[in-house]
């Protein structure tokens, strides 16, 4: 859900709602899960689309994928 005149988060910010590091968020724009907006070349985020439910496994997907390619 999206409110009218919401601030806009940096990446440090989004990084804490999420709980992923900041390789973790660039791997979660980059795949298409995790909405950011270029606002004059900065990547920002609308907290409340952080807090949407899909999100909240993100850090445990990446996880996962992480131990199935360790050596």
């Amino acid at each position: 859900m999206n409110y009218p005149g919401e601030a806009l988060i940096g990446p440090a910010s989004a990084c804490l709602i999420l709980g992923v590091d900041q390789e973790n968020l660039l791997r979660g724009i980059n795949d298409g899960f995790v909405p950011a907006y270029d606002i004059c070349g900065h990547v920002r985020f609308r907290p409340s689309e952080l807090r949407h439910p899909s999100l909240a496994g993100l850090a445990e997907l990446y996880r996962s994928k992480d131990s199935q390619f360790a050596a």
